[in-house]
């Protein structure tokens, strides 16, 4: 698990380090070397643009994924988990201060 996390993380700093700048010098070389027509550059240059925001996108869904999935081994509460408790102790502390807060009943008979 943990060399899948590694992997992943790697592979997404590799594609978060290719800014367009970069690709654009890449494929002005592809041009240079007839391997790319000019006519093409831009379309080329939004191509590879658009793989790898695709590929941060999956990348960035991986690694919720992954982490997900070892918080869950853990067995530690989700966010909304801790929410939902947090809002439930909330209510109980509001409950009980108004409970302490409520005067007592004094109609009741007293043993002498």
């Amino acid at each position: 698990m943990l060399d899948i996390l590694r992997k992943t993380y790697l592979a997404g700093l590799g594609l978060a380090m290719v800014t367009r700048e970069k690709l654009e010098e890449a494929v002005d070389e592809l041009v240079a070397k007839g391997e790319v027509a000019e006519k093409d550059r831009k379309q080329v240059i939004d191509d590879l643009v658009a793989k790898a925001r695709d590929e941060t996108d999956r990348f960035k869904h991986a690694v919720k994924e992954n982490v997900s999935n070892v918080i869950s081994e853990m067995r530690m509460p989700s966010r909304q988990m801790f929410q939902d408790l947090a809002a439930r102790v909330e209510a109980l502390e509001k409950k009980a201060g108004a409970a302490a807060a409520k005067p007592k009943d004094d109609s009741t008979p007293k043993n002498r």
